[in-house]
């Protein structure tokens, strides 16, 4: 007769009944909460996220600096001819090819293929996709923002998004993605995305 309980088989503790198949109520400092992992604990902290903006355009993102936290230079993007090449301070670190089928490269990150293959438009066309470090991860644009997410569960690493004043782009990047080895990725992204230009 109480087999059939919901309230019972979720883990209410029912006193009253003497077949009941819990011990007693929950505890507040047990280490399962009520929603069973539909939310995350209590103790978990949000992410932190970083902030960088692509800015100094010249006249556009072909051509600007790439600043983050304590407007620290991180980047330096250079066009000249079909040659887009993206620098950290002291060297050169990515290079875009412009041609008919455009091709990037990021030394220790990307090894040279098309960017149509770097992010892969989906065949409903609808979001791009990108494979870094064996694990697949989705641009999804929504509005004005591009979201990246992925892989399982499905989880919010960074977004982009181009400010009111058209003046900068600005990527926010999660903690976590940075651990994942997504922020080079998530910048000559950004550039490829914000261009303006057949990627396909």
């Amino acid at each position: 007769m109480f087999v059939n309980n919901p309230y019972a088989q979720a883990g209410w503790y029912n006193p009253q009944n003497p077949h009941s198949i819990n011990e007693g109520p929950w505890r507040p400092n047990s280490s399962h909460p009520p929603t069973f992992g539909a939310l995350p604990p209590l103790n978990d902290k949000p992410a932190s996220v970083l902030s960088f903006e692509f800015t100094s355009f010249n006249p556009d993102v072909f051509n600007c600096i790439v600043t983050g936290p304590k407007n620290r230079k991180f980047f330096e993007v250079r066009t000249a001819g079909s040659t887009t090449v993206v620098s950290k301070p002291g060297e050169e670190f990515a290079s875009i090819q412009w041609a008919r089928h455009p091709a990037v490269e990021a030394r220790g990150v990307l090894a040279r293929q098309l960017t149509k293959d770097f992010l892969k438009l989906s065949d409903d066309q609808t979001y791009r996709s990108m494979l870094i470090g064996g694990k697949l991860y989705a641009w999804i644009p929504r509005a004005q923002v591009v979201f990246i997410y992925g892989p399982n569960p499905p989880e919010q690493f960074a977004r982009i998004s181009l400010a009111q004043d058209n003046n900068k782009i600005i990527l926010e990047i999660t903690s976590e993605a940075f651990q994942a080895g997504l922020f080079e990725p998530c910048v000559i992204s950004t550039i490829l995305l914000f261009s303006a230009r057949n990627i396909d």
